[in-house]
């Protein structure tokens, strides 16, 4: 190995500690008591083609010029490799993707307990038994995912969220444009969906415009975009989760011209003759209960009062 500068020191003792410590626990998972360290040749004598790739590989890199000290890139995950080169039997070396959960967690938790992994063991995932080779193949370059995009791996299991990503209206994740990791943190475990945030803060990220604080608020947009809305895809429009007007009914009564019966037959306008035309007895009804956003256009939330008497200023049509 190469002289080794003095910046590098702090990350070998930091590695080399790791190795000491994950050497007890290859013991207990394979029985490797007198297992001894090999050097990484003697892995590649049968092992040619994963040994070329790692080398390669985001791993491979990190470990390259801490071979001696780690025992061998290699053993750095599968522990000891001396019984193993010697009978040949898979029994006799480690590997993460099979042994049990908790120990598999162990040899990455090693390395990977950076903020991110602070509360991996409260997360979903985690509680539904998945394992970090469930997602990624450590012998890989680029990325080291299985597929080659992130949402691909998502997609394995979410299939509900693929058929969403479909809809008319949605997120431009097939389109390549997004990931599911740009609002997913997978290793999360404190928020709710493995949000980077609450959910409010996540959408705000891109939607930034409707923030506020505004003078005359609508509240669930203050509260919570997912009370309208539906992140994945949506047969309605703007990724709502029921087409106007029935969404906003949910919440508000219908105005009271809905119910009153209109002119039924022509109708002239004084003021303007080219506004003359016709009526049934359901024009109220067509007016009021089509999409509520053609007068309260500022839905989300606006600094300018309204002019209507009934509404008080909050009404959100300017």
């Amino acid at each position: 190995m190469g002289r080794i500068t003095g910046s590098r020191k702090p990350l070998l003792w930091i590695v080399g500690a790791v190795i000491v410590a994950l050497t007890a626990s290859f013991s207990m998972v394979s029985g490797q008591e007198d297992a001894r360290w090999i050097d990484n040749e003697t892995c590649a004598d049968c092992h040619e083609e994963i040994s070329e790739s790692f080398h390669r590989s985001v791993h491979g890199i990190y470990f390259s010029e801490d071979a001696e000290m780690t025992g061998g890139n290699c053993q750095a995950c599968h522990g000891p490799g001396g019984k193993h080169a010697d009978s040949g039997e898979p029994a006799d070396i480690v590997n993460p993707a099979k042994v049990d959960l908790i120990d598999g967690e162990t040899t990455c938790l090693s390395c990977h307990n950076g903020h991110a992994f602070e509360s991996w063991e409260a997360s979903v995932h985690r509680s539904s038994s998945v394992r970090c080779t469930n997602c990624h193949t450590l012998h890989m370059t680029a990325l080291e995912l299985k597929q080659t995009r992130v949402s691909d791996g998502c997609y394995e299991c979410h299939s509900e969220v693929r058929a969403a990503g479909y809809m008319p209206s949605r997120h431009p994740i097939a389109e390549g444009k997004m990931e599911c990791t740009d609002c997913h943190n997978v290793h999360e475990g404190m928020q709710s969906f493995q949000l980077d945030g609450a959910v409010r803060e996540t959408c705000l990220q891109c939607h930034a415009k409707y923030e506020g604080p505004f003078v005359f608020e609508h509240a669930p947009v203050a509260e919570n975009c997912l009370y309208c809305h539906t992140p994945h895809g949506s047969v309605a429009d703007f990724l709502l989760k029921q087409s106007e007007p029935t969404l906003c009914l949910n919440c508000h009564s219908m105005h009271f011209h809905a119910g009153l019966e209109s002119v039924d037959g022509d109708y002239e306008n004084p003021q303007d003759p080219s506004r003359n035309g016709s009526s049934t007895p359901d024009g109220w009804k067509k007016v009021m209960l089509t999409k509520c956003t053609q007068c309260h256009s500022e839905i989300h939330g606006t600094d300018f009062p309204s002019q209507s008497i009934s509404g008080q200023g909050g009404a959100l049509t300017r």
